[in-house]
């Protein structure tokens, strides 16, 4: 509810002056409101403030986690030597490996037939000789009968969709001779199988589709052993990889082979890194920004301080291997508390450069992230008990703000009404005073002009100095 000011309308003398302490006595009234306000906006900001500490701390948490993923999955990565024949599709695999793929013989492809014969008509030229029809996929069937304006390539068309049996039938229209008119059926996956459909099964049993096109399997040979798969997505037999048949290899050079290589793959440390590296900046500027005389209004809330512990720890965490630091990973901290990661200089006191990394000081950096519980990843956790957007400290900070906010606008409504009332009640007091005084000022008149005619009465009118003149001049 807000405050409405009123406006005195009076008719005395004072009518301006009685506005003038109406208008006051409100402002003055309002001064504890206005002070409940501005610290209503005060936690907006810093509630606002909070929410993007909250989502800065969350990302870097999320980049420590994506650092102890490393340390489990050995930031393994698979590669193709020839990717016009294989590619990968994924990789999860935590041990180094080779595979060899020869003979691919066949890429696995979907079964699709059109109709033996065309027909002059889509929805009048019939295509059974007794409505009777039977649809084979594989080992599964469905045997239909065409009623009345159905045995047409339109509802031959809708009866095989309507079948369920994993196959898409369509009209193909040529536009081109007497019978343009074609029923198209594909297999909705790919690989080998046998796509019939047999007009009068019971009967005299007819084929209405060609059989140029059964689908096929993707065959190859990988260490030497035959594999056959309806898929050319191969994710069932190495383990931790899978990959994409993409194209056949050289009849005339069948021993022609597609390495897999799984090995560790540093890009991805120095990637994850790169990224720890930002979303550290980013969390250290926001906390800079609420310590020293500059400081915004989260100086000295506790969030601040326990996020700059948290820092610290990240920094000056200690493992227990050969890389022992994030320093010895090229991470470094300037005198500002700004983080780079640098890959290419040594550290004098350390001689190791990331570009540089043995395979065992790699291992040993693998060692360093440990994993969610474990090692430099385990930190993650404690950044959560930060940003968690239900039970983390944050959390907790904003529905403590969300509960003041309440408590001011409650009082806030309260004097409010306090106010309101308090000028009404002053606004009438005013008024009668107003109407008194005009009723003062009304008798006064009436007064002073019965005095005047009881004086004319008695002594005549008043003289006047020209009046007087004449008198003493004759």
């Amino acid at each position: 509810m807000a405050i409405t000011p009123l406006s005195f309308t009076g008719i005395s003398q004072f009518s301006n002056d009685f506005q003038t302490i109406l208008t006051r006595a409100v402002s003055i009234a309002q001064l504890p409101i206005t002070a409940l306000q501005n610290q209503q906006s005060n936690l907006l900001q810093e509630k606002q403030l909070s929410t993007n500490f909250e989502s800065a701390v969350s990302a870097l948490a999320a980049s420590v986690t994506t650092l102890g993923a490393l340390g489990v999955s050995q930031a393994m990565g698979a590669t193709s030597s020839d990717t016009s024949k294989v590619t990968i599709a994924s990789a999860s695999a935590t041990t180094a490996a080779s595979y060899s793929i020869t003979y691919i013989t066949s890429v696995a492809a979907a079964a699709s037939e059109t109709s033996a014969i065309g027909y002059a008509s889509s929805t009048a030229t019939p295509v059974s000789s007794n409505g009777t029809v039977k649809l084979v996929v594989g080992g599964n069937f469905a045997q239909f009968t065409l009623g009345v304006g159905q045995n047409n390539l339109a509802g031959l068309r809708d009866a095989i969709n309507a079948a369920g049996l994993g196959v898409t039938a369509s009209v193909l229209t040529t536009g081109t001779g007497l019978t343009p008119n074609y029923l198209s059926v594909s297999s909705n996956t790919t690989g080998q199988t046998a796509l019939q459909l047999i007009d009068d099964p019971d009967g005299v049993p007819a084929q209405l589709l060609t059989s140029t096109n059964q689908g096929a399997n993707a065959v190859f040979k990988l260490n030497g052993v035959d594999v056959v798969s309806p898929s050319n997505l191969i994710n069932n037999v190495v383990s931790g990889v899978s990959f994409n048949i993409v194209a056949k290899t050289d009849p005339l050079q069948p021993l022609q082979a597609v390495t897999l290589s799984l090995a560790a793959d540093p890009t991805q440390i120095s990637s994850a890194l790169q990224d720890f590296v930002a979303k550290y900046n980013a969390v250290s500027a926001q906390v800079n920004a609420q310590i020293g005389p500059a400081a915004g209004l989260l100086s000295g809330n506790s969030l601040i301080y326990q996020t700059q512990s948290m820092l610290r720890g990240l920094v000056n965490y200690n493992g227990s291997g050969t890389i022992k630091s994030l320093a010895d990973l090229g991470v470094e901290l300037d005198s500002t508390g700004k983080m780079t990661f640098n890959q290419t200089t040594t550290d004098p006191s350390r001689h190791i450069a990331f570009n540089s990394l043995s395979s065992g000081q790699i291992t040993a950096a693998f060692s360093f992230f440990g994993s969610a519980s474990t090692g430099f990843g385990h930190l993650s956790a404690k950044l959560t008990q930060i940003s968690d957007p239900i039970t983390g400290l944050i959390r907790v900070q904003q529905d403590q703000w969300d509960a003041a906010d309440k408590r001011i606008s409650a009082q806030v409504s309260i004097l409010t009404n306090r106010i309101n009332s308090m000028q009404k009640g002053l606004a009438a007091q005013l008024q009668a005073a107003d109407v008194l005084i005009a009723s003062l000022n009304s008798q006064q008149q009436m007064l002073n002009a019965t005095l005047q005619g009881a004086s004319f009465a008695a002594f005549g009118p008043p003289a006047t100095s020209g009046f007087s003149n004449a008198i003493g001049g004759g």
